[in-house]
Formats: structure tokens, C-alpha cells, sequence
């Protein structure tokens, strides 16, 4: 018997208790994930690489890698293309000590997660050079921009 009670006011409590905190739809909705884009190419190895290499700048190019990205190790050329076209803008302006700096953070991408197995890790090794690479070249178009 008082078992009985003591499980009957347990659930009376319980019931109190939810009548007391408000439901959870009055709780503030957490803002959504962006959309992520489409691939604007078709989703082949190839196609998405020739896309990033024809791309009209290092943003453009990130933004085909973001969109058409495998998460996978296929995304290790798709990066290298990445950095291919961002190069473009500032390598040739690098100094011998410039370029040294950034082929040793570029190096370190590569070598993130060299101790972890799986074809994922290949892709955040990818995305992170390539980072550093759109990195180099914004920071070189925002310095030849002209003043105002």
C-alpha cells in the first residue's frame, strides 16, 4: 500500500511539475544551417575539377568546392584545383621568405590528421589547404585594391 502511494504522489508531482514549466514550443527556435548550395556542375570528379580551374576567381573556385564537395578523399584534387586558381593571384608577388611561410602552413593542412584513417580526414586536409590558399588571396587583392 505505500508503495502504491508513494508511486501515486510521484505522479501527481510529476503531472504538477508539467503543468509549471512551459511547453517547449515558448522556447526560442535555434537559427537555422544555411542552405547549402547546389552543385552547379554535374556531381563527376572531372567536371567539378575542369569547373573549379575555369572558375573566375578563388572565391568562385571555394564556392564550386563547398557546393560539389564529396567529404570524402575525392575532394583532395578538387582542393589541390582550389589552390591551383587561387594561386593565381598572389604566388607570383610572394617572396622567398612569403613563400616559404605559406608552403609550411599549407604543409601542416596536409598533415592535420595524418594520424587518423579515413577518407573524411583527406577532405578536412583538403578544405584546409585550400583555405589557406583563398586566405593568401583575398589578403593580396584587398592590399592592390585602390584607397579611398
Amino acid at each position: 500500500m505505500t508503495v502504491r502511494l508513494l508511486l501515486l504522489c510521484c505522479a501527481l508531482e510529476y503531472c504538477t511539475l508539467g503543468l509549471l514549466v512551459p511547453p517547449a514550443d515558448a522556447a526560442p527556435k535555434p537559427k537555422a544551417a544555411p542552405a547549402q548550395k547546389e552543385c552547379p556542375v554535374e556531381h563527376d570528379l572531372d567536371v567539378i575539377e575542369r569547373a573549379i580551374g575555369k572558375a573566375s576567381s578563388c572565391d568562385a573556385a571555394m564556392e564550386i568546392l563547398q557546393a560539389c564537395s564529396y567529404g570524402a578523399s575525392g575532394d583532395v584534387s578538387l582542393g589541390e584545383a582550389v589552390i591551383h586558381t587561387c594561386e593565381g593571384d598572389f604566388a607570383p608577388k610572394l617572396s622567398a621568405a612569403q613563400r616559404k611561410s605559406y608552403d609550411s602552413v599549407i604543409k601542416r593542412c596536409w598533415s592535420n590528421y595524418r594520424r587518423e584513417s579515413g577518407t573524411m580526414y583527406r577532405s578536412f586536409e583538403a578544405f584546409c589547404a585550400a583555405g589557406v590558399a583563398q586566405h593568401y588571396s583575398r589578403r593580396t587583392l584587398k592590399a592592390g585594391a585602390p584607397k579611398r
